[in-house]
């Protein structure tokens, strides 16, 4: 079974003793294969996969005039 977990962001009240609101803006769901996933509300249609980093340099993706 999937897990899910909120992607929230904390907004501070100003002139208040530290209250705060927290908006959720996402989820990220893992699935019971390991693979991690994120949603964020902002970003309809589209779901980003999140990856371990290896330390290796990321490719450069070039793109042509009628790419862009």
């Amino acid at each position: 079974m999937s897990k899910f977990y909120n992607v929230v962001v904390k907004k501070v009240i100003p002139n208040s003793t530290e209250k705060a609101i927290y908006h959720k803006i996402g989820t990220v769901k893992i699935t019971k294969n390991g693979g991690w996933f994120l949603q964020m509300y902002h970003q309809p249609h589209t779901e980003f996969m999140i990856f371990p980093n290896h330390n290796e340099t990321l490719p450069v993706i070039e793109f042509t005039d009628h790419e862009a």
